[in-house]
């Protein structure tokens, strides 16, 4: 499928961005408590209620592990979320390719992401 959505669109899946891509966001929750687990499910159905087709990744796996199937996947942006993001109501922000670009407020990564997804399509 890959393949054909490649020579369709003249995207390959190395280059696919946000807009484009099966898979828009991973939320990458560190650890499995359940206050931590919630505010992560949140964050996807804040993003899902906007249209964006995002994951959650509940797996007891470490972070590293997370990060790399994810990067794997080619997946565009990666919220990783631990102890001090749900303390500060943030996400970490990773981008693939791109890295770390760090913490920011939840609000504020939601809002990017769907203005990147929008000036995509236009």
């Amino acid at each position: 499928m890959n393949l054909l959505l490649a020579s369709s669109s003249n995207i390959t899946p190395a280059t696919s961005r946000c807009g484009c891509s099966p898979e828009q966001v991973r939320v990458l929750p560190i650890g499995d408590e359940s206050k931590l687990l919630d505010y992560a499910r949140s964050v996807q159905a804040k993003l899902r209620a906007h249209q964006v087709r995002a994951e959650l990744d509940a797996s007891t796996d470490k972070i590293n592990g997370k990060i790399q199937r994810a990067e794997q996947m080619k997946v565009h942006t990666m919220l990783v979320i631990g102890k001090r993001d749900l303390e500060a109501n943030a996400v970490s922000v990773r981008v693939h390719g791109k890295g770390n670009l760090g913490a920011k407020p939840r609000s504020e990564v939601i809002g990017e992401i769907l203005t990147a997804i929008r000036e995509r399509r236009s």
